[in-house]
Formats: C-alpha cells, structure tokens, sequence
C-alpha cells in the first residue's frame, strides 16, 4: 500500500523528495493545472520573496548562481519545476485532482475520495495543502459600492491605476500592495490596527538570511534585533506611526524597505480600523471620512482542511493542535505539513523536516503505533501557535533523531503492549 501527498506546492514536493529517497512508496494529488501551491495560483505578478534565495532554496538543491538574492515569481516556479524534474517527482503528481473527502477506516488505513467520485486506500495521508488559499475578509460594516477584494485576488498592477485605493492591514502583503499602489494610484491608503515591527530585506548590502547575527546566541538575539531596527527603521513616531502594541516576534515582522520610503514621502498614508462603508465612502475611527473605487482586504487566511472530518480539524484559529508540529497522539498514518508560519525561507526547513516526518513514518511501520504517542512519551506538548522561528524547528528535529524515536516507541509498546493497535475510525459512504 502506498502514501498519499495532498499538494504538491514546496512543501509537498519536498515530502515527495524524501518518500522518494527512502524508498516508500508514494502518490501525490494536486487540485491545480500545474505545482508550486501557492506560488502557481496565490501571489500577483510582480511579487520578490521578502528573504534572501538561501532560505527558499532545498538544501539538497541550490538555486542557481545567476539568481538575484531576492526572487521573483517567476523565478520561483521556474526552480520547483526544475527540483521536481531533477528528483523524477512529477511522473508521481496526479494534476488537476482534488481530494473531497479523507477518513479513518479499519485496520488503520485511510479511505480517500476524489472529486470525480473515484475513490482509493492509503496506508496514511499527508497532507500538505498549504495556509494561504482560504481568505479571511475583512468584516466591514455597511455596504460599499466600490470594488472589494483580497489580497489573494490582486494579481497585476493595472487593477490599481488611477485608482483611490485602501488596503486593510500591516503585514508583508498589506506593505507590498499599497507601495504598488503608491506608484500607480491616486491615493494609498493603509488602515490598520495596531503598527507593524518593519525590517528591512538587507542589512549594510547583506541580506539579513545572510548575517551572521542570526547564529549569535538565543539569549542575545533580542538585543541585536533592537539594535538593527534602531540603525534601519528608527522611530516609528518618524513615520506618524504608533509604537506596536506587541512584541516583535508576537506577529510577524513587517518586512519591507518601499514601506518607510513612501511613509516618508507621503504617498502611503496610515489611517486607523474603518468604522462603517456606505456607497464609495468609508469612515475611520478617529470620524474622517474618504472615498475609494478598491479596498484590499490584506488580513490573511484561514487554517483549513475541508475534507477532513471535524474530529481530525483540531485547530485554535491558526494553530493546530498536534505534536511534533505534525502528528495526533491518537491516529497512525495521518501527518500535516507546511501549516506553520515560520519567519525565513521554507526550502531548506522543508528538506530537514521532511526527512523528520519519514522518520516518524518508519517508526509507525516498525511499531505499529501512532507516532504522536512516541512524541508523548518523550514530553512533547501540543502545539500552541501558528508562529516560528526557523530554530524552533531545527532544534525540535536535532532533540528526536530516529534512534532516539524507535527507542521510545519499543519501550512504549512493551510497557502497554500496544502492538497491534486499532485507530478509531470514521465511516465515510
């Protein structure tokens, strides 16, 4: 019996990778015409990665030398196409095909259903579907009679020109969209609130993924972030805005340099949370009111999983509740991935928790136990946000080598004999 990856954007092709390595065996279903997630079908046209091409690149698969240190789209797609073709991942991809509906059956194998009515079983599923597809809108009262739409609907820049333009909220795609909207519009205007953390992309000509500050001690890192943002951004009352009312890496950091410079120039103008919208008009909390043609609701996504039944959706908001940043202690066969935001790149994290996560596959085949009951037993807790840094991972995967996992779960299954299992199940007609 085989695996089944659902999705087959960077971090489904980086799964696929270490399946394929180690010799399991695998199919991968993706709902798109073409792979890459959301890099085919979620960013516009002239987006840069907001860090430098070492973090998005697979460690097992370096960018080429001719790419510039922050890529576009274009270049992005161009890479996981050339990855996927390299490590022969692409002849396993099933496009244009959408998963309805995953659930437990008996003898701890997973039934699938397809939207075309087809249905197949797996030994387990992993499901790597991504987080930023399911908009989250902003809720506004009142009705605007202008166009209103997400940031995940913004595609070109011609949907801007000459535009009165409003973008709702503070993060990397908020910053992005109202800059473009600076160059080409009547007006930008960003509501927000409460004032982002803003870092700039390089430091002194260095990428800030390529300073060596980030490998100082855990202990000393919040003084040198201090210090950065005080020689780069300053003040935020330089740029009439509020201090932030939360810690730096409490959200994720704002990251732009187009953000300060048209702050500065006026072309951006920050307004505080709307109030109401009646026809083109929309008043603000501090009683000014302003007409706009556009309002880009920049204000995320939701975590979701639509063809999971609701007891395998254990979320708070964006957190999912699991171990290991990846299992249930309850259900063999079953893994997420890619659903954390983690602050940097996601290549070279991909490929070390991908090779994580086969481990913890070889451990349920060779116990046959689930392997969030191992994480258990080694003190793992749940998860309890959606926000990382890229150590927080690495160091989760250096505490639990394989050896130390096979370990645990041999003395786990002797101290409750828990060899064989039988998982709950759902049925699914």
């Amino acid at each position: 019996m085989k695996y089944l990856i659902i999705g087959a954007g960077p971090s489904g092709l980086a799964v696929a990778r270490a399946l394929r390595k180690n010799n399991i065996a695998y199919e991968q279903v993706e709902a798109e015409s073409q792979l890459g997630g959301n890099w085919s079908h979620g960013v516009y046209e002239n987006v840069y990665t907001d860090v430098c091409k070492d973090l998005m690149q697979f460690s097992d698969f370096p960018m080429p030398e001719s790419y510039p240190d922050f890529i576009s789209k274009h270049h992005m797609l161009d890479y996981l196409n050339a990855y996927a073709n390299h490590f022969n991942l692409i002849q396993n991809i099933e496009f244009n095909t959408k998963v309805i509906w995953v659930c437990s059956i008996e003898n701890n194998q997973w039934k699938v259903n397809f939207q075309d009515d087809s249905f197949k079983i797996y030994k387990g599923v992993i499901i790597c579907n991504g987080h930023h597809w399911d908009m989250n809108f902003a809720n506004i009262k009142g009705k605007f009679t202008g166009e209103f739409i997400h940031s995940k609907q913004y595609k070109r820049v011609e949907q801007l020109v000459n535009k009165r333009v409003l973008v709702i909220g503070s993060g990397n795609s908020a910053a992005d969209i109202a800059c473009e909207a600076a160059r080409v519009s009547t007006n930008s205007i960003m509501s927000i609130r409460d004032s982002p953390w803003i870092f700039p992309k390089s430091f002194m000509g260095v990428p800030l993924g390529r300073n060596k500050f980030r490998r100082a001690p855990k202990i000393i890192q919040p003084l040198l972030i201090k210090l950065l943002l005080k020689l780069t951004f300053g003040k935020h009352s330089s740029y009439n805005l509020a201090p932030p009312r939360h810690r730096v890496f409490e959200k994720h950091p704002t990251i732009s340099e187009e953000l300060p410079y048209y702050l500065k120039h006026g072309r951006i103008k920050i307004k505080p949370p709307i109030l109401k919208t009646k026809d083109n008009f929309v008043w603000f909390q501090d009683d000014s009111k302003m007409e706009f043609d556009i309002i880009v609701s920049a204000t995320g996504f939701h975590l979701s999983f639509p063809f999971l039944p609701d007891e395998l959706i254990r979320k708070d908001g964006k957190n999912l509740k699991c171990l290991g940043y990846s299992v249930y202690p309850d259900y063999k066969g079953l893994f997420f991935m890619g659903w954390p935001q983690v602050r940097g790149g996601i290549g070279s994290l991909a490929t070390l928790f991908s090779n994580a996560l086969v481990d913890l596959i070889k451990v349920e085949e060779a116990l046959n136990i689930p392997s969030g009951k191992v994480l258990m037993s080694l003190k793992n807790k749940e998860s309890t946000t959606h926000l990382y840094g890229a150590i927080d991972i690495y160091q989760w995967v250096k505490k639990h080598p394989f050896k130390r996992l096979i370990k645990a779960g041999e003395k786990l299954s002797n101290k409750e004999h828990l060899n064989p299992i039988t998982t709950a199940y759902q049925k699914h007609d």
